[in-house]
């Protein structure tokens, strides 16, 4: 009976992972939170209308599944 190790001592071949294909998209530079008081400069990488901190809660749907 031949003895078979676990460990592969081949090669997969394939090919290497470059990352995405297109650019992030940007909006426009030197907004600010929409919230009356806040003065939080947004990304360029935001696009909601507020901070992460004043942006409204929206609960989720999961599988088919209503959380709230």
């Amino acid at each position: 009976m031949e003895e078979h190790s676990t460990r592969s001592t081949g090669s997969i071949g394939g090919t290497a992972f470059v990352g995405p294909t297109r650019p992030s998209a940007v909006f426009p530079a030197g907004r600010v939170c929409q919230e009356k008081g806040c003065g939080t400069r947004l990304s360029i990488y935001n696009d909601g209308d507020y901070c992460y901190l004043h942006e409204p809660l929206v609960a989720p749907r999961v599988r088919g599944k209503k959380i709230a």
